[in-house]
């Protein structure tokens, strides 16, 4: 089940976008973010669908035959069978793809599984902490305290860390691929190397990234930290003010601003 949204008038040869689920939201988003973006995108001449995948929303479950596919095989066919309908109700050829959270992993995986996505706006994708992030967090408890308040602080963190590493000695916790908002995260390497593949294959790439991650996204540059040769190659932007879901209407309103500039920037032309 899917909402076309419409340009205004013909703007030949401009990609369609394609708003994918965030987790379980309906396909009206976070906060009817899905809504605003999609209508502001067809004003900007880019038609627009915003969709539920199977078993979401109001998309049943397709019955498959054969072997059970997984959760991110069904998402990626899902998303291949919107670009289908859009192309036919809009004559377009080629998607952006939109997604947050778990929305962003299924529009990186459609992007490696088919050749007419021409770009991506990843919102709060993989993260991974750097020795520069975990200076950043230090320096930010410390800034204005007492010695006394800062020993207090450091014992009590202390602490913690130990309890938490009795608990992984226990088998209680397992320090192997940390989930991130309920997701499991691949190796660094192998995320490089999927964006490295996009964008060899000339896919324009938008990271953007929230306030909420913590130690895992804490500075503008971060991306570059952990993938110093995607400086240049890849565009992001840092909202520091911003939840994961963008719950401020500002907050909303400067992601749909983003995401409408940097399409008409990469693709209007």
């Amino acid at each position: 089940m899917g909402i076309v949204t419409r340009t205004p008038s013909s703007a030949s040869g401009r990609p369609g976008l394609i708003v994918l689920n965030a987790g379980v939201i309906h396909r009206v988003g976070p906060h009817r973010m899905n809504v605003a973006l999609a209508r502001r995108s067809a004003d900007a001449g880019f038609p627009a669908m915003r969709y539920d995948l199977g078993g979401l929303g109001d998309s049943r479950a397709q019955q498959r035959h054969g072997a059970d596919p997984t959760f991110r095989e069904r998402a990626v066919a899902d998303t291949r069978a919107a670009m289908d309908c859009l192309e036919r109700a809009e004559g377009v050829r080629e998607f952006v793809l939109f997604g947050l959270c778990s929305g962003a992993d299924n529009g990186l995986a459609t992007a490696l599984a088919d050749r007419r996505v021409v770009g991506l706006v990843l919102v709060d994708p993989y993260t991974w902490v750097t020795p520069q992030a975990r200076v950043r967090k230090l320096r930010s408890k410390v800034e204005g305290r007492s010695p006394r308040e800062i020993a207090a602080w450091g014992v009590s963190t202390g602490l913690r860390k130990a309890r938490g590493l009795l608990s992984e000695l226990k088998g209680r916790a397992s320090a192997e691929a940390p989930a991130q908002q309920g997701r499991t995260s691949p190796a660094p390497e192998e995320f490089g190397g999927w964006l490295h593949q996009l964008l060899d294959r000339r896919v324009s790439i938008l990271a953007v990234y929230s306030g909420s991650l913590g130690e895992r996204y804490n500075d503008e540059d971060q991306l570059f930290e952990t993938f110093p040769d995607l400086r240049g190659r890849v565009d992001h932007a840092w909202f520091p003010e911003a939840n994961h879901t963008f719950t401020s209407r500002q907050a909303q309103r400067r992601l749909i601003d983003t995401t409408t500039a940097w399409l008409t920037r990469r693709f209007a032309g």
